[in-house]
């Protein structure tokens, strides 16, 4: 299949690169069996986790409401996306492409078509396969159980041949296409952050990670950055315990083909206690929104048997999370800074940071 790991890709870079998971040869396979509302309903889970993961774990503090001052922190930030029993299976309506193989199952398995020619079996499987039909998808998402399948509930449909029309009977039909995470509890993901502050109460975070040629695929690129800032500093009454507006952006994408952003926009709240060795808990509520572009190609069947065409298949989803509710603390040791925060969100998330502070 032409540039077949398009969809694969997304996966890869969203899920399985980042969380040390590696490619296969059957995710490929699974993947490209599922086009339409069927693909964007498997992979739905781990589009909604990546953004949730995306926008999370970049406050661990309200910054000071100074001036200026010297505040520089490098580090890494670590998240994980939880999945509920709910992620791992979908049942949706929509277009959907037979291969020839599964065509023929369809005319097998149907009334009108028994005793027929081999010949007339594959003119008529033909016809279908060139078709799409609104028909009921279910099954496994791609992080539900490997040993589940997704199924095609295909309602009953007239095919004509040789002047004859028969009836193709209500059937379900295997897509192969099973979950291949299997049952996996979270999505993890990693990424340096680096932040520099203070001018007026604000800081500006940023995260990144080099270019990367990939071949036929294009170029790998990942950008992030956001500022917080404390209004404090315009207050002249003191405040008991440090706040912040906070908007954070990033994205990632591969080539042409695949296209991730993510961005939130908070208010925190934070409160030191100690110094040297500190601890600082923080809470915060946001308002965020994630979305992928996905571009690959599929080979669909002609009416030549064993002759495809390249065709494009695009979508475009969102993350479900909409707001989060965030709660969690850091502990300062010298130089060193660990965080670690829950949010609570459709898709509930966590997040580990370790900073060094200059």
């Amino acid at each position: 299949m032409k540039r077949s790991y398009s969809l694969v890709t997304a996966i890869i870079f969203f899920a399985l690169v980042f969380s040390g998971v590696g490619i296969s040869q059957t995710l490929q396979e699974t993947l490209t069996k599922l086009t339409g509302t069927a693909g964007e309903a498997y992979v739905s889970p781990i589009i909604s986790a990546f953004g949730s993961n995306l926008n999370s774990g970049w406050v661990h503090k309200s910054p000071s409401s100074k001036v200026f001052g010297i505040d520089i922190e490098v580090g890494v930030v670590a998240m994980a996306t939880m999945f509920s029993d709910n992620n791992k299976t979908f049942s949706t309506s929509g277009t959907f492409q037979f291969s020839n193989d599964q065509a023929m199952l369809l005319i097998n398995n149907s009334t009108q078509t028994q005793g027929l020619p081999q010949s007339a079996k594959d003119g008529m499987a033909n016809q279908i396969a060139q078709q799409q039909y609104t028909v009921g998808i279910s099954g496994p998402t791609i992080v539900g159980k490997k040993e589940s399948e997704v199924m095609v509930d295909f309602s009953e449909a007239n095919v004509t041949y040789g002047g004859t029309t028969y009836k193709i009977n209500q059937q379900a039909i295997s897509t192969g296409a099973k979950g291949f995470l299997g049952d996996a509890p979270a999505l993890p993901l990693a990424a340096p952050q680096f932040s520099i502050g203070t001018v007026y109460g604000t800081m500006a975070t940023f995260r990144f990670l080099p270019s990367v040629e990939l071949g036929d695929l294009g170029k790998f690129s990942y950008f992030g950055f956001g500022l917080q800032h404390n209004p404090a500093m315009f207050i002249p009454v003191p405040l008991p315990v440090d706040v912040s507006a906070a908007f954070f952006t990033q994205t990632l994408k591969v080539g042409d083909i695949f296209k991730a952003t993510a961005t939130t926009f908070g208010l925190y709240a934070s409160k030191t206690f100690g110094w040297g060795i500190s601890i600082t808990p923080y809470a915060g509520f946001a308002i965020e929104s994630s979305s992928v572009d996905v571009a690959y190609d599929v080979n669909l069947a002609t009416s030549v048997p064993g002759v495809t065409v390249p065709s494009k298949v695009s979508f475009s989803a969102d993350g479900e999370n909409k707001t989060r509710l965030t709660v969690g603390a850091s502990i300062k040791l010298a130089l060193l800074n660990i965080s670690v925060d829950y949010s609570l969100a459709k898709y509930n998330a966590a997040s580990v940071g370790l900073n060094f502070i200059f």
